[in-house]
């Protein structure tokens, strides 16, 4: 794509920039800065409501009574069950099975306190889930992305 055909699309980006390459008119790549591209935008949206979906299953799963409450949070924070292991200093397998509700009600308040530190919550907050739906990935309609955990704003 040559430089001046970078697309500038609205995006995500919030008003700012990413660095791309493109090629100039001398036949060079260079770097260049694009504020976006409707078809990244489009695929990025795609794919955040894909997440949003699995982290709204795995409420529900809380709710059922099929997973503890850590599940959804590891889901919110995009945190798989091995790197969330590895910032706790524990196995793996020890994760998976706190994944477990009956196993997660029995777990030290130390090591839900660290849980809850390594998630950037509060112990109680560790063990509950939002009663409805929450826009995990998204901060507005507009189709901003949110941080995680971070309800919308209407």
């Amino acid at each position: 794509m040559r430089e001046k055909e970078v697309p500038q699309d609205p995006s995500f980006y919030k008003g700012l920039e990413r660095i791309c390459f493109a090629v100039d008119d001398e036949g060079s790549y260079v770097p260049t800065t694009s504020a976006g591209w409707e078809v990244e935008r489009l695929c990025t949206e795609q794919a955040l409501l894909e997440l949003e979906d699995q982290v709204e299953r795995t409420r529900q799963d809380v709710i059922a009574g099929k997973a503890s409450p850590l599940a959804y949070h590891l889901a919110a924070h995009q945190m798989p069950p091995r790197l969330f292991a590895q910032h706790v200093g524990l196995a793996t397998w020890r994760v998976k099975r706190h994944l477990k509700p009956g196993v997660f009600a029995k777990l030290t308040p130390e090591l839900l306190a660290r849980y809850a530190h390594c998630l950037d919550l509060d112990v109680e907050e560790l063990g509950r889930v939002p009663a409805e739906r929450v826009r995990v990935f998204f901060e507005d309609s507009a189709g901003s992305p949110a941080a995680p955990g971070q309800e919308p704003r209407d």
